[in-house]
């Protein structure tokens, strides 16, 4: 009997393994079909959108130089120019070679038109400008030259447009595409799970059917009654499964009924209260074995508690950045240098949703490990707003661009006294102009490099570099500054170090950001003190930089690398440094955080990459 029951489950595990594999075989084909259709829409079109962008860059340019070079008695202004002429050429010249939709061709041909006759007329602008006045230049400037600007950049714009456009009508092709794939994969799935339902019927009814009995006799051990017994006999596998469940019963019955009922009940408050949390959580034991999920964390990773208890986490969410946290809080819970909180990007029904995951160890009364517990927060709407306001300070920063150069050059006009000598008063209130126009300035660069590391456009010089080189080149230039307040900026790095990937450049302002502001809030009384440190671990290196200073509070602390936020004694700064560290890191692949109590110091942290 024994080895007809194992030949005949053997059998239908296999059948169905041959049938799931044929249907995972057929929804690997399918996605591979997905994949090829967005990498279409990458291909055809990015090329064209990247010309259309960088030809607008240079003709703004142009147009600066012509707007510098029209109030200047220099002629360097005709050289940048004539540069960003070249740069417009080979952009437009990538464009002719990468026609893929109608219409294209007319598009280019005008933007050709417009821009030869963009050229002529600024051509014939430095002519004039040597031969008439500045009324006169100023009138052909406006009249002439700025319209025919206007038409190649409206072209431009119109080149974009229709590439973009053309981009979005292939993303509904990728749609029709997995739509299809998707309903071929359903029904091969449904004709796989109803094939696997015929046999296990099969084979329940024919050597399973004892269980039915088993069922009805644990459902009375759920509900309290324990005087329960099977009464199946045999020596097979279901035979033993039987006597001991008898012996089980029969040990039940000998405990105490008050206490079995309390210790039900403080169990169901435990558990009503957990499953009422609007959070999810999931709680795991040393073995990183799930021990309980509440409903909110059911939904969240698609699961069923009950069918995931005592399995490995790895082996039933695949998410590596959040067992890497259930990694470190359970390896290193009380070593703040291991982050155990991030953000992750899961993918739900409802569509792409961002969490919160905070990781934290669990500890008996008697002081013994128990597990991990994590508190997954949705945090979807939050990521959504910030989405939005970093676009918005995109438009606005690039719309700030054009007014602020004619400002600046018209205070470098006024300072040179080119429209007429200044009285001392005069010059007080335009240099406070250019001091503040220099201060918005330099915002609006902040800004723009922000947008670009958000949207992932700014290239970076990835090379291999030691970091031990990097922190002392960046230690040498707060030498001066750590000596007049007589602090200490100590070095805590080991002298073998592996090589790691970065942009040295960036990773240098990162670190010059964060020994910058540690300077700023040490004591001045010559206690005050810098560390840096470097950690290496599971392929990265943690650089840390702690300080004794005033220290940050808590409600900050969670808000502290946002856009704009600044410390209570803040000393006039935008409040972007921080931001721009943590998408600098972030390109990198890394992580970047912060531990601090008041009044005790700061210490922030931030991965990179080993080689």
């Amino acid at each position: 009997m024994k080895k007809s029951l194992r030949f005949k489950i053997v059998f239908v595990f296999i059948t169905m393994l041959i049938i799931f594999t044929f249907s995972s075989i057929w929804s690997i084909i399918n996605f591979n079909s997905l994949s090829k259709s967005i990498d279409n829409i990458m291909e055809s079109n990015y090329r064209s959108i990247e010309a259309a962008q960088n030809m607008i860059i240079a003709i703004e340019r142009q147009d600066s130089a012509e707007l510098e070079h029209m109030f200047s008695q220099s002629n360097k202004k005709v050289l940048a120019f004539n540069e960003n002429e070249k740069i417009f050429i080979s952009w437009l010249s990538r464009a002719e070679d990468n026609i893929t939709e109608v219409g294209e061709q007319e598009i280019i041909d005008k933007i050709n038109t417009h821009y030869v006759e963009y050229i002529s007329s600024f051509n014939y602008l430095i002519s004039l400008k040597q031969e008439e006045g500045a009324s006169e230049l100023n009138d052909y400037y406006y009249n002439t030259n700025f319209p025919l600007f206007e038409k190649t950049k409206d072209a431009c714009r119109a080149l974009l447009a229709l590439n973009q456009n053309s981009m979005l009508n292939s993303k509904d092709n990728a749609h029709e595409i997995a739509i299809k794939a998707t309903v071929t994969t359903i029904a091969i799935s449904v004709g796989a799970i109803v094939i696997s339902l015929i046999l296990v019927t099969l084979l329940a009814n024919k050597i399973v059917k004892p269980l039915y009995d088993f069922i009805e006799k644990t459902k009375g051990i759920s509900e309290g009654n324990y005087n329960q017994k099977l009464d199946i006999t045999g020596d097979d596998e279901i035979a033993i499964l039987a006597t001991e469940f008898n012996n089980m019963a029969e040990k039940l019955v000998s405990y105490d009924d008050q206490s079995i009922s309390n210790l039900r009940e403080e169990k169901n408050k435990s558990e009503a209260i957990v499953s009422s949390i609007s959070d999810g959580i999931i709680v795991t034991d040393n073995e990183h074995r799930l021990k309980l999920v509440n409903h909110k964390a059911e939904r969240i990773f698609n699961i069923i508690e009950h069918e995931v208890l005592n399995k490995h986490l790895l082996e039933i969410i695949n998410n590596e950045k959040l067992f890497t946290l259930f990694k470190m809080a359970n390896e290193h819970p009380f070593d703040s240098s291991y982050k155990k909180y991030d953000d992750i990007e899961l993918q739900t029904k409802q569509g792409t949703a961002y969490f919160r995951i905070n990781v934290r160890p669990i500890e008996m009364k008697s002081g013994d490990p128990f597990g991990m517990v994590a508190l997954i927060q949705d945090i979807t709407k939050i990521k959504e707003v910030d989405q939005l306001k970093s676009d918005f300070i995109s438009t606005v920063s690039h719309e700030f661009r054009t007014p602020l150069t004619s400002i600046t050059m018209a205070v470098g006009l006024l300072l040179e006294e080119i429209p007429g000598t200044l009285a001392d008063k005069q010059r007080e209130l335009v240099d406070a102009i250019k001091e503040d126009s220099e201060r918005l300035n330099k915002l609006v660069g902040e800004l723009l490099d922000l947008s670009k590391l958000e949207s992932g456009k700014m290239k970076l010089d990835y090379q291999a570099h030691d970091m031990n080189e990097v922190i002392d080149y960046v230690i040498k230039l707060y030498k001066l500054q750590t000596e007049d307040i007589d602090a200490k900026l100590i070095k805590d790095i080991p002298e073998e170090l592996h090589e790691v990937q970065i942009d040295i450049n960036k990773i240098s302002w990162v670190i010059s950001n964060l020994i910058g502001n540690a300077i700023r809030y040490i004591p001045k009384d010559g206690t005050g003190t810098v560390k840096i440190s470097i950690k290496e671990i599971y392929g990265k290196q943690i650089v840390s930089i702690s300080d004794n200073g005033t220290g940050i509070d808590e409600t900050l602390q969670k808000h502290i690398f946002d856009k704009f936020v600044q410390g209570s004694d803040s000393l006039g700064g935008a409040g972007l440094g921080l931001a721009i560290c943590k998408e600098i890191v972030r390109a990198h692949g890394g992580d970047i955080w912060v531990e601090s109590q008041v009044e005790e110091g700061t210490t922030f942290f931030f991965t990179v990459n080993i080689i």
